[in-house]
């Protein structure tokens, strides 16, 4: 089973259910990662937009973890 959830304590919840979680930016990744969208930054701007409060800090990971995969399926 997997929940997709941005919130912390519900993420907590989840896995002590033994419930697999992701958030929107780990989704966001993982469609990088399988060719569905070229890059993660449009979705990350639409979230914010929205109203979904991403720290920058986040932000910064969430593109540097884009830009290794970026890189490892270049090698």
């Amino acid at each position: 089973m997997l929940a997709i959830v941005d919130d912390r304590a519900a993420r907590r919840c989840g896995q002590a259910l033994g419930i697999i979680t992701i958030g929107t930016g780990g989704l966001l990744i993982l469609a990088k990662r399988r060719g569905i969208i070229p890059s993660i930054s449009p979705g990350i701007q639409t979230l914010r937009d929205a109203g979904l409060w991403l720290s920058d800090t986040l932000v910064n990971l969430l593109k540097t973890s884009s830009r290794g995969i970026a890189i490892a399926l270049q090698l």
